[in-house]
């Protein structure tokens, strides 16, 4: 952290709950605000936080009413930190899982995660939507197809064999639709 920042907890106006980054002299940068953040008294404060933006007449200079009369040579910010299933200080919403997926439950973090299980999920995936009854023909075909290429995708950038890829696909055979889709041809000129 450098010097001449501090930071600490404290409450605005309505009393919530926010913390303050102070620098003594000049204006606080995205940078310098992050930095404190992550590295301020060994790593406390690491989290997620919303900065509110203070777009008011008094920071465009007004019309003189609001100014204060000892300005301050030094800068300060408010943030908001964000909590996973709590509450937007914003908004007043519950905020989204950070960790996992609220869909699919995957974690949205690699932690842990290798090549195997990124093709497992993305078979599964894959897998639903083909046999979902609601889709269209076409669309179970594209899931279909788009795994494939996942496969094969996975194998160029040599993250699983040959042998490896050829499993896979015997895996997924059983999954492609037994369809053609032709494409739409309207509006298109041929030259026979």
């Amino acid at each position: 952290m450098k010097r001449g920042i501090s930071i600490n907890r404290d409450y605005d106006y309505q009393g919530i709950p926010c913390v303050v980054i102070k620098k003594k002299r000049g204006k606080l940068t995205i940078p310098e605000i992050t930095d404190t953040l992550h590295y301020g008294d060994q790593q406390c404060w690491v989290g997620r936080y919303v900065i509110l933006l203070d777009c008011t007449e008094v920071t465009m200079g007004g019309n003189g009413c609001l100014d204060m009369m000892d300005e301050d040579p030094g800068d300060a910010v408010v943030l908001y930190q964000l909590e996973e299933g709590e509450p937007c200080p914003v908004c007043n919403t519950s905020l989204p899982p950070f960790q996992y997926c609220p869909t699919c439950g995957s974690a949205w973090a690699e932690n842990g995660t290798n090549i195997e299980t990124l093709l497992a999920a993305m078979q599964q995936e894959a897998s639903r939507s083909i046999k979902n009854p609601d889709a269209s023909e076409a669309s179970r075909l594209a899931w279909y197809w788009s795994h494939i290429g996942s496969i094969d995708l996975a194998r160029q950038l040599g993250l699983i064999s040959e042998k490896r890829r050829q499993e896979l696909y015997e895996e997924m055979r059983p999954l492609k639709p037994a369809i053609t889709v032709l494409a739409d041809t309207e509006g298109v000129s041929r030259h026979e």
